[in-house]
């Protein structure tokens, strides 16, 4: 159990009580009147880091490099300082400062720690790659990428370790090669680009969709290459059927680790890869999907107009791509004779085409306009789409996924009851919001900090959805099923076998070993609480016998400011590890820092998270928060009336009943009113 000093001071900041958290007795969070910035903001936020260093548990807290200034919303501003030991940064250990509209610095996490660790490596990043070729899922038509050096702490103990990516198209992911021993310490799946003109088509939901940012010809830019590993022989069923002119429909396959790591298997070739790409092409589909699928994009076919959008080039070009019939198979532009898309033969993947390439472009207009964010990665990046996969594996084409090493977004055909994946305007945020999450928290696809990451792009979509789509609805990927059913609920959680506590049923523990049998540790599970989260804030209700106002009775301003929350929580404010309770404490930071003067917001906020069982309500009429209503607060208000009392903003909130904006004997009644009731 981590041991967690929580100190409730009485000052107070603009109404928020000065709030201060130590971990193993360190500062972790502080918010409140923390310093006022004069003069140059980095200089000035170091003067106020070098008078809390010891407080920080680290005496060269003001000099750690300044990772990130951001402006954010109304004027705010954003510095996070990277913690290094001689001169070599610590995996996910930062301070985060954020400095509110009036120049105030008003709150700061830290999550440094004392390292005692020697920082000269024993090994070569040489020697670390050899390792990974003899380990890790990698053939000639997959590569490693040496990214940094590298301190990660990991249960407690610092290691220096190589950064070393290694890349291939379905299973890509991060590998931590310990420099003192050449051994892997962890690993992070990093699966959790003749001229511009326009067209239309028809989507896959019957709809008209009148304008589409299409390309006539093929001088766009391209953008790259993809690979697999070797499946085609008899342990893979060759590549799950027919490779070598033989039915395997019903083989069993007999691939076996070897000398692989746990949770990978050996291919044809000997080489190691995840089993986790064994969900992709499934036994007897009927395709020889052949292993050594390394695609050019000079080699895609294309017609007269092809789906590249370049409308915005500073927010990327958008790239959708036709996989009708395989698994990556004869990929293609998605494309037309004409600037009409609506071909009735499903092999050219129009309809899918038109939806998904549709829906990418709202989805980064969207971020643009309401966030700033331009592309999958905040400056412009592309965005590749591959529409109508087929498989007949575990998880089969109903399904969509996203590999965040290429940053490529892709959408299984459906079939049994499901259209193809792209259909539904959320599920196509909600891949691309992945990317948003990689590219800015960060947050690992693991136990609570993955199911922030899962819930993110969930609340993405349907903030997305709610902007095109007349308010949207409260389910997910409705528009993927015949049936109009959701797959999952932010109003009920359980009803799709997701919690909406910490104590309900369906909620998972903390997992050591979180690997994909177990979901790695309930990130589609567990994402169901912050789900909820967000329903509370924006629609207000009764949770577990915490009411929750909304933040206006507006639903699209309530709408509005919910995004500005969530989009600053995860640019900002979260860091990879972070669980619910640290994810909590970030929110409040983030609404009070946007919003200084709506102290509604900050209870909203805070009670929603009760309601879930993470921290505790902010009652109103409780103006001496001791958590019930009684006489004392009667006697307390009566006094800020007679003007005996120094009331805080807080105070001002909570004992502000009917919220008519002053305290008097209406409110003092409305307090005996929830003593009797």
């Amino acid at each position: 159990m981590r041991a967690i000093l929580f100190l409730l001071l009485s000052t107070s900041l603009f109404g928020i009580q000065n709030n201060t958290i130590y971990e193993n007795g360190q500062l972790t969070f502080s918010s409140g009147n923390l310093h006022e910035i004069r003069d140059d903001v980095e200089t000035s936020v170091r003067g106020y880091l070098s008078d809390i260093k010891t407080k920080l548990g680290h005496e060269a807290a003001h000099e750690f490099p300044l990772l990130k200034q951001v402006n954010g919303f109304g004027e705010s501003e954003h510095l996070v300082f990277q913690q290094t030991e001689n001169d070599i940064p610590v995996f996910g250990k930062t301070i985060r400062v954020h400095i509110n509209q009036k120049g105030l610095i008003s709150s700061l996490s830290s999550n440094v720690r004392s390292i005692n660790i020697s920082t000269i490596p024993s090994f070569s990043k040489m020697d670390a790659m050899s390792i990974l070729k003899d380990e890790l899922p990698f053939s000639k038509k997959s590569y490693l990428k040496y990214k940094e050096l590298l301190i990660y702490v990991k249960n407690d103990s610092p290691h220096l370790i190589y950064s070393i990516e290694s890349i291939s198209f379905e299973q890509s992911r991060n590998n931590l090669v310990d420099a003192h021993t050449n051994e892997i310490v962890d690993l992070f799946p990093l699966t959790f680009d003749e001229g511009p003109t326009t067209g239309s088509g028809v989507n896959l939901l019957d709809e008209p969709v009148d304008l589409l940012h299409i390309y006539e010809g093929e001088a766009f830019t391209p953008f790259g290459n993809i690979a697999t590993p070797n499946l085609v022989c008899e342990e893979f069923c060759f590549d799950y059927g027919d490779c070598d002119g033989q039915n395997y429909w019903g083989c069993t396959i007999t691939a076996s680790q070897g000398d692989c790591l746990d949770g990978e298997l050996e291919d044809c070739n000997g080489d190691c890869f995840s089993e986790w790409y064994m969900q992709f092409p499934g036994v007897g589909n009927g395709f020889c999907n052949d292993p050594w699928i390394e695609i050019d994009d000079s080699q895609l076919s294309t017609g007269m107009y092809n789906m590249v959008d370049e409308s915005h080039p500073e927010l990327g070009t958008i790239y959708t791509l036709n996989s009708y019939g395989g698994f990556y198979e004869d990929l293609s532009y998605v494309n037309s004779t004409t600037t009409n898309f609506e071909l009735v033969n499903i092999t050219n993947s129009h309809q899918s085409g038109v939806s998904a390439h549709d829906y990418q472009r709202k989805t980064l207009d969207y971020f643009w306009d309401y966030h700033n964010y331009a592309g999958i990665n905040g400056t412009g990046k592309r965005t590749i789409s591959v529409v109508n996969y087929f498989s007949t594996s575990s998880i089969s084409q109903r399904n969509a996924f996203y590999n965040a090493a290429l940053d490529i977004l892709t959408y299984g055909y459906g079939g049994n009851g499901y259209r193809p994946f792209c259909a539904a305007q959320d599920i196509v945020t909600h891949e691309f919001s992945h990317g948003f999450t990689a590219h800015t928290s960060g947050l690992i696809y693991r136990n609570q900090a993955g199911a922030m990451n899962e819930s993110i792009s969930d609340v993405m979509g349907y903030f997305v959805e709610a902007v095109y789509q007349d308010g949207g609805d409260w389910t997910e990927g409705e528009d993927v099923r015949y049936s109009g059913e959701g797959g999952r609920s932010f109003i009920h959680p359980p009803s799709h076998q997701q919690p909406d506590h910490i104590n309900h049923y369906y909620f998972v523990d903390y997992n050591p070993n979180p690997l994909w049998s177990n979901d790695f540790g309930g990130v589609h599970t567990n994402s169901g609480i912050p789900n909820k989260i967000m329903y509370l804030v924006i629609q207000g209700d009764e949770h577990y016998d915490i009411i929750v106002e909304p933040f206006e009775d507006d639903i699209v301003q309530s709408r509005i400011v919910a995004g500005n929350i969530w989009f600053a929580w995860n640019s900002f404010y979260l860091d990879k590890e972070d669980d619910f309770d640290i994810g909590r404490e970030k929110m409040l930071q983030a609404c009070y820092d946007l919003y200084p003067n709506r102290l509604d917001y900050y209870q909203t906020v805070s009670n929603a998270w009760a309601s879930t069982g993470i921290g505790s309500p902010i009652l109103s009429g409780d103006v001496n928060d001791d958590q019930v209503v009684n006489i004392q607060d009667i006697i307390i208000m009566i006094n800020i009336i007679m003007g005996n009392w120094d009331a805080t903003d807080t105070q001002l909130i909570l004992g502000d009943i009917n919220s008519d904006g002053i305290i008097d004997i209406l409110d003092i009644v409305g307090v005996v009113n929830i003593i009797m009731n």
